[in-house]
């Protein structure tokens, strides 16, 4: 287990859950994640690519590990509603940072992209020619296609690098990625989708709109979530490790002034070696921060190869975990409850530093 999985820097947004990290976090986690052994995946997201997320989940690979923020947009935007997101690199700067990383760790990169890296950027910081052998570059036409999926998996699997890096639509992504991912070696897989020119009338109106419609969607949420662990009744954590797979209970409102509690006690069940169940048949309100406890439990479970199951869920608790989006990384979440009124609310600023 690394030092990186085991850390929560997690921040829900936009149906996300992000890593919030600088570029010295990112420099540490691909060091960790890299020299681990093991299959990560990291993919940095870009604004237009959280726009066309909100409009098609389908676009999001369940494969990912890591969501990082790699556009100031989205920072931006997420700001403005009172979330605070760390971003490493703007997403069109992604792999010459990318190999900078890879030379100052002696990492070998496999470079998957239309265009080059910009070796100004390495010869300025003085990695070349010294570490030029580490990088391969696999360029591919304007789309990804069989023929380089699985030539791309051939390369993999004959030079072994230690990350792999590719730059491609959101749509090749979606069908190339999830068959990369299974057939290559153990390796960290970072992808960054490229932006695709839409010069009509209609995709200009949809790029006007689209922003909007997702800032008032979640500003609505945020305020909702607010309210709700403001009207809540007393809170309390507890567990029974009885049996073979540990229970959490969370009474009331799964909000900051329990999270604590929550990850203490989630984290002695992990060290234990034991499955965990998570009973929110009595929750009645979760805040983002709660939200975001939960999910990096999840995590720190899956990623040690231990289940981390969700057993019984309230009506309000499960409303608010398919409405922020995270319903979906989860594999026994049932349906959507009853819909959230949320057509009603203002947009406005929201604080949510004291509830959350």
């Amino acid at each position: 287990m690394n030092n990186f999985i085991e850390s929560s820097q997690i921040r829900i947004a936009f149906g996300i859950p992000f890593d919030s990290l600088d570029f010295h976090e990112l420099l540490v986690a691909v060091g960790e994640l890299a020299a681990s052994g093991k299959k990560h995946f990291i993919f940095a997201a870009s604004f237009p690519w959280i726009l066309e997320y909100g409009r098609n989940p389908l676009n999001r690979l369940n494969e990912t590990d890591i969501f990082i923020a790699a556009d100031s947009n989205i920072i931006g935007l997420a700001e403005k509603l009172g979330q605070t997101i760390k971003m490493p690199i703007e997403y069109f700067e992604f792999p010459e940072q990318i190999a900078l990383i890879c030379a100052h760790y002696g990492f070998r990169l496999l470079h998957v992209s239309s265009t080059a890296l910009k070796t100004d950027i390495l010869v300025r910081d003085g990695y070349v020619p010294l570490s030029w052998d580490l990088f391969t570059n696999f360029k591919i036409s304007d789309c990804l296609d069989e023929k380089h999926k699985d030539s791309i998996i051939s390369s993999a699997v004959s030079s072994k690098p230690d990350i792999i890096l590719i730059s491609a639509s959101p749509d090749n992504l979606r069908t190339y990625i999830p068959e990369i991912h299974k057939n290559i070696p153990n390796c960290l897989l970072i992808c960054t989708p490229k932006d695709e020119t839409r010069s009509t009338l209609s995709d200009r109106i949809r790029n006007i709109i689209s922003p909007l419609i997702l800032a008032r969607q979640e500003t609505c949420l945020l305020r909702h979530m607010t309210e709700s662990c403001a009207n809540s009744i007393q809170s309390s954590v507890s567990y029974d490790d009885k049996s073979e797979q540990s229970v959490i209970r969370v009474s009331g409102v799964l909000s900051s002034r329990v999270v604590s509690d929550l990850r203490r006690i989630g984290k002695k069940v992990f060290r234990t070696g034991k499955n965990l169940e998570l009973d929110l048949s009595s929750t009645t309100a979760v805040s983002i921060k709660g939200l975001e406890e939960i999910f990096y439990l999840h995590r720190l479970f899956k990623n040690a190869g231990k289940k981390f199951f969700i057993r019984e869920i309230s009506p309000e608790a499960l409303t608010l975990f398919h409405q922020s989006g995270i319903a979906s990384f989860f594999d026994n979440i049932p349906g959507i409850a009853d819909d959230m009124d949320i057509e009603n609310m203002d947009i406005d600023t929201i604080d949510i530093n004291d509830q959350n």
